[in-house]
């Protein structure tokens, strides 16, 4: 990874436009984004277009968590779904395990579903 492969932030729709703003002065620019969580997505979407940017024509964005408004901004925005009942229960089973003196697994994985909306794009 190179050093503009990764611009963090605070996961404010603020924050990602701002990382709009520094993904336009990048000499070669990505062709997709991937936010770490969907406020910031539809902030880097909010900076892009403002730019003049067209959403996924020449950058395709995708967030993650599957708020609510990512299926009414526009564009509509592509996320990750995490099933968050299913991890609030593997945390109470995990503190449940420590508070018993039972070792919980070290790695836990859950599946999550790619929600395909209207900000990906075949790249340009």
């Amino acid at each position: 990874p190179g050093p503009h492969d990764r611009l963090g932030g605070d996961f404010t729709a603020r924050c990602g436009r701002d990382a709009a703003a520094r993904l336009l002065a990048l000499p070669d620019r990505p062709t997709a984004v991937f936010c770490d969580n969907d406020e910031m997505a539809i902030g880097l979407m909010t900076g892009l277009i403002t730019a003049g940017l067209r959403v996924p024509h020449d950058i395709s964005v995708i967030g993650f968590d599957n708020i609510e408004m990512a299926a009414f901004c526009l564009p509509a925005l592509t996320t990750i779904r995490q099933h968050r009942a299913r991890l609030g229960r593997k945390a109470a089973e995990t503190l449940i395990q420590r508070m018993t003196g039972e070792t919980p697994q070290d790695t836990l994985t859950l599946d999550v579903e790619l929600l395909e909306r209207d900000s990906t794009g075949i790249a340009p």
